[in-house]
């Protein structure tokens, strides 16, 4: 197993860009020295032809590859070279491959792969690990973030990866001064998530506040969300109080109720309370009522926008 070709694979793309970022400061390579190829856009031979070339004024030059999987596309000329490379690589060269998956090793590249390469599957994170990871995250670049501010963000972004680092931009940009961010700053910044949306606009919906109603969904509107995409999370949500009224009636406590939709305990306290203070009839109307405004949507009898719009206001 070479020690100058690594691979890892994810299906968490911010994940797996992290431990590439994380290996290259480990190796302590001048960013000119690192160069970067997707087989997707990029030639075969071009990529070859730098794995076989020496770096610039430094000891190491770094190749990172996206796309491996298209070699195998490649005619067998192509692909001989590439595993005599594997064979014998350049030590003035550290290869990093990132995959979302592994090939399979009955495949000519994948075997290749399995017996020359250092293999890392980068996992997903559990829950439990994001506040220390976001805590880490501002701290590499000298920010303080509080306890509540991470339980807000988490709460906003949906455990996201790649909203929590665009979020993160805009946070340490409003608190330059004090490297200190704390939960009014990500409560003033961070956008609500979809669904933290939609389960307000069902509340207001069917407690009919209707002016609490339209103004979440001009905000979404505004935000370029999809009415049609809206419509069918405001249909979730209400077969997902039409199901809880379902448990409850089978003698389901609200900890089984969490346990089943797998939510929070706060979550599953308000999902339980609007369950038991909605008629199952209504929720069926409007569930009914939707279905038909989704049908007359997708036939072309009204405009989507519009036809939403008309509903909240009238139901």
């Amino acid at each position: 197993m070479a020690e100058s070709i690594y691979l890892y694979y994810s299906n968490n793309d911010f994940l797996l860009n992290h431990a590439v970022e994380e290996k290259i400061k480990e190796i302590n390579v001048d960013p000119f020295n690192i160069v970067k190829y997707d087989l997707l856009e990029n030639d075969y031979d071009d990529l070859l032809e730098d794995l076989q070339t020496v770096s610039f004024f430094a000891e190491k030059k770094v190749i990172i590859i996206r796309n491996m999987q298209e070699l195998e596309k490649a005619d067998e000329f192509v692909l001989k070279n590439f595993l005599t490379y594997f064979e014998k690589p350049n030590p003035d060269v550290v290869v990093i491959i990132i995959m979302n998956e592994l090939l399979p090793e009955t495949s000519v590249l994948g075997s290749a792969l399995f017996k020359f390469a250092f293999i890392e599957k980068i996992k997903d994170m559990e829950k439990k690990d994001y506040p220390d990871f976001i805590r880490n995250m501002f701290k590499k670049y000298s920010y303080i973030i509080t306890d509540e501010a991470i339980e807000a963000l988490l709460e906003r972004t949906n455990l996201d990866f790649n909203l929590i680092n665009q979020e993160a931009e805009k946070l340490m940009l409003f608190s330059y001064e004090t490297k200190e961010i704390n939960e009014r700053a990500v409560l003033l910044l961070v956008s609500r998530n979809l669904e933290e949306n939609i389960f307000e606009l069902t509340n207001a919906l069917l407690s009919k506040n209707q002016t609490k109603t339209i103004e979440i969904f001009y905000d979404l509107v505004a935000r370029n969300e999809d009415p049609l995409r809206i419509l069918n999370n405001i249909v979730g949500k209400v077969r997902e109080l039409m199901h809880t009224k379902l448990l409850l009636d089978k003698g389901y406590r609200q900890d089984q109720i969490a346990e089943h939709f797998h939510i929070k305990s706060g979550r599953a306290y308000y999902l339980v309370k609007n369950a038991q203070a909605i008629p199952f009839s209504q929720l069926e109307n409007h569930l009914k009522k939707l279905s038909k405004l989704d049908y007359d949507i997708k036939s072309g009898k009204i405009d989507k926008k519009l036809g939403l719009e008309l509903y909240l206001l009238g139901a």
